[in-house]
């Protein structure tokens, strides 16, 4: 009878090891699925080198910030409205300025105090002088007036010929730039920097004046 006993208990302990020994390897099992499951997903989230490089272009173009700096260097004004490059001529304005005057007097003068407004095919400009030195150009600009991106860097476009004519180390170029036209602007503007011009810029609104003053030091109208 005891033997009996011994060998039931004997039974029954062989029994809970093989269970316990079981359950054991089981886990054992689940957690190596779920290293190797774990590795696999880890290789094919990680960035291949190409897609480092571009997440690092990515953080770069995010802190370029356009910080303006004084010049000396004489500005070429422009003005885009409606997807459209407008250039406004300052030296139209003083061509026409001392025609006027030589006429009156004969020879040439300084500026008198007042304001004139010039007519020309694109646009009309109000000059106000304040002395013999400083004075304000007031440019209006018609409606639909401008080109396209094509024609002014074509081979005759007006911002060809500028950067054929006049050297990035004596001229830059501003911009009024319409709400509804910074998407060229940019364009624009990384196209002048790749040939190695200094860009500035101002946004304005449809009734903004585009004004333009004589020795003046407004950090929107300094390169950046």
């Amino acid at each position: 009878m005891r033997h009996q006993r011994k060998n039931a208990n004997q039974l029954n302990l062989d029994s809970l090891v093989d269970i316990v020994s079981n359950n054991v390897g089981i886990l054992i099992i689940l957690a190596i699925f779920m290293a190797m499951f774990s590795l696999i997903q880890t290789v094919e989230t990680r960035p291949t080198p190409q897609e480092e490089e571009e997440q690092e272009l990515e953080i770069t173009e995010k802190v370029l910030i356009p910080w303006s700096k004084y010049t000396q260097k004489t500005s070429h004004l422009f003005y885009i409205k409606e997807n459209r490059l407008l250039y406004l001529n300052r030296s139209l304005v003083y061509e026409k300025l001392y025609k006027e005057q030589r006429s009156l007097t004969g020879r040439g003068t300084n500026l008198q105090s007042g304001s004139t407004t010039y007519p020309f095919n694109d646009y009309s400009v109000t000059l106000s002088a304040f002395s013999s030195y400083v004075h304000c150009l007031d440019f209006q600009p018609l409606p639909g007036v401008g080109e396209w991106w094509h024609q002014v860097i074509g081979n005759q476009g007006i911002l060809t010929q500028l950067q054929q004519n006049y050297r990035p180390e004596e001229y830059y170029f501003f911009f009024w730039v319409d709400n509804d036209s910074f998407e060229l602007f940019r364009d624009v503007r990384q196209y002048l920097w790749n040939n190695k011009f200094e860009v500035s810029w101002k946004p304005v609104g449809r009734q903004s004046p585009l004004r333009f003053c004589s020795g003046s030091r407004e950090l929107s109208f300094q390169p950046q």
